[in-house]
């Protein structure tokens, strides 16, 4: 379906933005298989736009013709679907061929509607040697629901959650990204390892309130993890892990075989300014499976 972003969005739906990256169609991978098990709509999404330098003077030829420009984007992204989903028999799937920047399509169409985000960890943009891709870091720092950036996949597992690590450090911005593990570990049956990175075996002043000074670490994490027991998912996994986050959380998912890690846009580090987490981002660089960035609630 060819749309000019007055359609609306399936209520939930995931979106997945796709080019011809191999990391574009890593995402596209993952975000079939998720979608299926979260019996979700997934739509993939494909924004052009004439180049940035293109000069056109009159009686000097045309530019390409747009609606012919939809119509073969919209061929060429539905054999892709075909391609890399396969028997899409129960799933609701669909293609969004869009004018103008990836990121902001891809914000548009979410507003509102999007249950995730998914993006490659680069794309086919102008500034390659970056590790973190301009279209993923805007949409981290900017969308309205979850997004999720996948620079590699596992080649010996299934596309699917069966393992959900999430970092969690008495942050709002924690709690918001246990609550969404918390849901798709509902929703899917995966199993929780809630992980705090600590420099040592006392809780840092940064991360625990005056009241609560005298309190260990694994009385604090207990609490931080109440909300999964609210939900009934007692069955997971706290882990305190000693070291840097940006390292430790990484640590941890390649020892527990984690198929996703899931933390907020922020935490409680010393620059609690920056729009993107430094641990937000280090994860999005360096790991080897998925890492969905929850949002902060919006402000109005």
């Amino acid at each position: 379906m060819v749309t000019d972003l007055r359609n609306p969005t399936p209520a939930g739906a995931m979106l997945v933005g796709v080019d011809t990256s191999e990391c574009s169609r890593l995402a596209l991978e993952w975000a079939a298989g998720v979608a299926r098990q979260l019996d979700v709509p997934l739509r993939a999404v494909q924004a052009w736009q004439y180049p940035t330098d293109t000069v056109w003077w009159p009686g000097r030829g045309q530019l390409p013709d747009p609606e012919a420009a939809d119509e073969r984007l919209t061929e060429e992204l539905t054999s892709l679907l075909d391609e890399v989903i396969g028997d899409a028999s129960g799933m609701d799937v669909g293609v969004e061929v869009v004018r103008g920047p990836t990121s902001a399509a891809l914000l548009h169409l979410a507003e509102g509607h999007a249950s995730m985000i998914v993006v490659g960890s680069r794309g086919l943009g102008g500034f390659r040697e970056l590790m973190l891709g301009s279209v993923s870091r805007q949409l981290c720092e900017h969308a309205p629901c979850p997004v999720t950036v996948v620079r590699h996949l596992p080649e010996d597992r299934d596309t699917k959650l069966a393992t959900i690590l999430v970092g969690v450090d008495g942050s709002g911005h924690a709690a918001r990204a246990l609550a969404h593990a918390g849901d798709l570990a509902e929703r899917t049956g995966a199993r929780i390892i809630a992980v705090h990175a600590a420099h040592g075996p006392t809780p840092d002043p940064s991360v625990q309130p005056l009241a609560t000074r005298r309190r260990s670490l694994p009385e604090l994490l207990d609490d931080w993890c109440t909300p999964l027991h609210v939900r009934g998912l007692d069955d997971h996994e706290s882990v305190i892990a000693e070291g840097d986050p940006r390292t430790a959380l990484l640590d941890v998912a390649e020892e527990r075989g984690a198929d996703l890690i899931v933390v907020g846009s922020r935490g409680l580090g010393p620059v609690t300014k920056l729009v993107l987490g430094s641990v937000a981002s280090s994860l999005i660089h360096h790991s080897h499976i998925p890492v969905t960035v929850v949002p902060p609630v919006p402000e109005h």
